[in-house]
């Protein structure tokens, strides 16, 4: 029987309390369908394939069903997991939870005999505000974002619905990243209810248009505007899921689900964060993945073995983030990128998604080191690429940054492929836009500049080349060609291309069909004909006023139109 007043010794649960799954141990060359089965047969939750490696049974159930039976079994598991002694406390396995650990390991002696699944834990409470951060900038874009975050967390709040802020928000404010001047981000909402009802009501609050996409549960709004005037980048709005993915490569099945599945779906730590919005914790950070720690280390880390089979688009993502953001890929998460390189090539992902990122990845201040990581993963087989490629990314940059400067409308995700491309066999080629659905005006700019560069670059190399020369080797090329001839030209090349793309071709005579007609040029073809002679002639500067003009064309038809 207690007694009174007595002060009792307090006893910590030890960690083996958490531990929710049996274990069975096997080699880590062990096929997966021969270590699913093993698992199976004994019951186990979780098997460990090596030294900090294991993988959960429904984890290596989804790789046998995925096609993943024959690769050995280290390939899917979880790696780098920490290991404690089956006598360490409670605390300090929750600590390595909330660090971010998929799995925590215990071991008696040297053998493994238990492991916590840190999804079965029920998450910590914040521990961190992030409204400093918000109110740190002052600028009007800050303060006008952060009026609109606190809107969606009080019409949150009315609905009974829980708004949170997840994403690159979230991962930015850790980061110390401001908006550039001049522009607006995004954001991003997770609603842990109806997501396409509260898109309507902030709708109007922000006099906004609304765009939904009711199969997936989300909403965008465009066009709004903070009071004073403020322009609002565009809100994106989801509800919570869950996703599950049918086959490799296809588009997920989605189902809804609470904050802390949502954030369990994405693909890396550093984005799996969310940001509190109702009133009375407004700012409050959740992090049950450890990607405020990923954050401070500036590491890129996937949330599963199998994140990049599941959607190989990730793939283009990291290497997004990492060259954006100048993260290290973690040791573990390239090793998911070796295998869903590997498995491919993925027949249900479309054409299209891959060529859409290669868009963004192009659009990126750091594409180039982008488009090296890809090459360094071996990743560009996923849309029918092999290495080594035979122009150097850093020309591809290069060329992209000049035509910026110079107001020439280049495309750089056609630019950034012709670099890949130039100088493959035809096949390959076709191979590859195939497989990214190209077709029309699109596929036949990057066709030209991959298959005719070398050509005009020779042609390009004359030592003594007229401007209306150059003019007439490129004018009928398709647009692309242009751009093969300066990726695999020299510096006289490129000098040349250049002048053709920012002055060159948009030179025009002076005179009008009209105007020659009134000279003395007769109707038909001699029109065109004596319009080309005068437009060769101003590229040669030979012809600058209208006087000079009507000249030349005067001399011409006392000549015979041979000029």
């Amino acid at each position: 029987m207690a007694r009174p007043g007595h002060r009792y010794p307090q006893v910590e649960p030890g960690a083996r309390s958490l531990a929710v799954a049996g274990v069975v141990a096997c080699a880590s060359g062990t096929p997966v369908s021969r270590a699913l089965a093993r698992a199976r047969a004994a019951g186990a939750g979780v098997i460990v394939s090596g030294p900090r490696q294991a993988v959960r049974l429904a984890e290596l159930a989804r790789a046998a069903e995925w096609g993943l039976g024959a690769r050995p079994v280290r390939e899917v598991a979880w790696t780098d997991l920490p290991v404690l002694a089956e006598t360490a406390t409670e605390s300090e396995a929750r600590r390595l939870a909330q660090a971010g650990a998929s799995l925590v390991l215990l071991r008696r002696g040297a053998r493994i005999v238990a492991a916590i699944d840190a999804a079965a834990l029920a998450p910590a409470p914040p521990e961190s505000s992030m409204l400093a951060r918000l109110e740190r900038a002052g600028d009007r874009v800050s303060e006008a974002r952060l009026w609109l975050l606190r809107a969606a967390g009080k019409l949150g709040e009315s609905m009974g619905t829980p708004v949170h802020a997840v994403g690159g928000l979230v991962r930015d404010l850790l980061l110390g990243f401001a908006p550039p001047e001049g522009h607006t981000p995004d954001v991003d909402l997770v609603v842990e209810g109806d997501g396409i009802a509260l898109a309507r009501r902030l709708g109007e609050e922000i006099g906004g248009t609304v765009l939904m996409h009711a199969g997936f549960g989300t909403a965008s709004i465009e066009g709004g505007h903070a009071p004073a005037g403020a322009r609002l980048g565009r809100v994106d709005i989801a509800s919570a899921r869950r996703e599950r993915y049918a086959r490799p490569g296809a588009l997920p099945e989605v189902a809804p689900a609470g904050l802390l599945e949502d954030l369990r779906r994405r693909d890396f730590s550093v984005n799996a964060m969310a940001m509190a919005l109702a009133p009375d914790r407004f700012g409050h950070l959740v992090d049950p993945l450890g990607g405020q720690r990923d954050v401070m280390a500036r590491r890129l880390r996937a949330l599963r073995p199998l994140a990049f089979v599941e959607d190989p688009t990730r793939i283009f993502r990291a290497a997004r983030y990492a060259a954006r953001l100048g993260f290290t890929v973690d040791r573990p998460t390239r090793a998911a990128i070796r295998l869903g390189v590997a498995h491919e090539p993925y027949p249900a992902l479309s054409g299209q998604r891959l060529w859409r990122e290669i868009e963004l990845l192009a659009a990126e201040p750091h594409a180039r080191k982008g488009f090296e990581l890809l090459v360094s993963w071996k990743a560009l087989s996923l849309f029918g690429v092999g290495n080594p490629v035979r122009v150097s990314l850093a020309d591809a940059e290069r060329l992209d940054a000049w035509a910026r400067a110079a107001g020439v409308a280049v495309d750089p995700a056609e630019l950034y492929v012709v670099a890949l491309l130039a100088g493959r066999p035809l096949p390959a080629i076709e191979r590859c836009l195939d497989r990214l659905a190209l077709a029309g005006e699109a596929r036949a700019r990057i066709e030209a500049g991959a298959t005719r560069g070398g050509r005009l670059a020779r042609r390009l190399e004359a030592p003594r080349l007229a401007p209306s020369a150059t003019d007439e080797i490129l004018r009928g090329e398709p647009g692309g060609a242009p751009l093969g001839a300066w990726l695999r030209g020299s510096a006289r090349v490129r000098r040349r291309v250049e002048w053709y793309l920012a002055e060159g071709r948009a030179v025009q005579p002076r005179l009008t069909g009209g105007d020659v007609l009134a000279l003395g040029v007769p109707p038909g073809p001699d029109v065109g004909r004596a319009l080309a002679m005068l437009r060769r002639k101003r590229l040669d500067g030979a012809a600058g006023s209208v006087a000079e003009e009507r000249r030349l064309v005067k001399e011409w038809l006392t000549a015979g139109k041979e000029a």
